[in-house]
């Protein structure tokens, strides 16, 4: 019995990794229970109880209870916890960080002439953002400084002061 639970221990993995890394994660579509993702999320948790419960000596209906209950709470928190969440952060994941550009920022972290720093500001979203700043400013722009995002590369925003008025 050992040996069918180590298949499907084995098999719902490389399934829930196939299915994460290569498939479109939960579209909505149908019931979600029974997409790729469910399945395989079944099958580990299935193959995960089955070896859990055959290890601890529960016998061959215990070590099955185990496997069902576990293929259960696994597909539930994938579908009522993780997909949503995972659903939120594709559609978020359009936006680049090309979107900063324009927004109003404050300087969190002292921004030096010639060095970098940190600013805070809130993206078109309303998250909080914090990212490690530069400016061409002839002098250093000190914290709680207002600053305009004027450009971005993959590490810093580059931002420039705003006057006060």
């Amino acid at each position: 019995m050992t040996a069918i639970y180590l298949a499907a221990f084995v098999v719902g993995a490389v399934a829930v990794l196939a299915a994460l890394l290569l498939a479109d994660v939960g579209h909505g579509d149908g019931m979600p229970f029974l997409s790729l993702t469910g399945l395989s999320v079944a099958l580990l948790g299935a193959g995960t109880g089955g070896l859990v419960g055959t290890w601890t000596h529960l016998g061959a209906f215990g070590s099955a209870v185990l496997a069902g209950a576990c293929a259960v709470v696994l597909v539930f928190l994938l579908n009522g916890l993780l997909l949503p969440y995972m659903r939120r952060q594709q559609s978020n994941s359009h936006k680049g960080r090309s979107s900063y550009i324009g927004l109003l920022g404050t300087v969190t972290l002292e921004v030096p002439a010639g060095g970098w720093g940190e600013v805070s500001f809130v993206d078109a979203d309303g998250n909080r953002v914090f990212s490690r700043a530069k400016s061409d400013e002839p002098a250093a722009l000190p914290k709680s400084t207002r600053v305009y995002i004027a450009d971005i590369d993959a590490d810093f925003v580059h931002v420039v002061a705003v006057p006060q008025t």
